[in-house]
């Protein structure tokens, strides 16, 4: 009997893994420029209010996060988000490799566009959502892209 229900919770458990990954989307859902505005996670918290990109991982399902700031990435970055393995909540995704683990869950606005308020192991608390003006532009520009609105 107790071999039967071991059998029973593994099944629910793997189906129930198959179907949070049928609701994520596709990580070119989540591809653009995005306004980050929160609080750091130092002692004395500064206010965060910049521009990152996200990109797809070249392999399997993860985003990748880049700062939109000019020159070299800052030390950690880009950061691989990857669907939290747990499922307890599946649209949670999780960066737990490099300086800080960092944890975002993600959903649409009105306009289904991607919202993803965001908290990292230190403290930050921070909310992303895309921008679509000249500022995604630049930031596309400056990594090399062409923006979905040139010619």
């Amino acid at each position: 009997m107790m071999a039967f229900r071991l059998a029973a919770l593994a099944l629910v458990l793997v189906s129930g893994a198959a179907a949070a990954e049928e609701r994520r989307p596709d990580p070119s859902y989540f591809t653009g420029v995005y306004e980050r505005v929160g609080r750091s996670g130092a002692e004395i918290p500064a206010l965060i209010d910049d521009l990152v990109r996200i990109a797809p991982t070249p392999e399997g399902w993860g985003l990748l996060l880049y700062s939109c700031a000019g020159g070299m990435q800052p030390d950690g970055w880009p950061i691989e988000f990857r669907p939290d393995e747990y499922g307890e909540v599946p649209n949670i995704l999780a960066a737990k490799d490099g300086p800080f683990a960092l944890w975002c869950q993600y959903f649409n606005d009105h306009s289904n566009y991607p919202i993803l308020p965001c908290q990292s192991d230190m403290g930050a608390q921070f909310t992303l959502w895309p921008v679509t003006d000249e500022r995604m532009t630049a930031c596309l520009k400056a990594a090399g892209e062409a923006s979905p609105f040139e010619e």
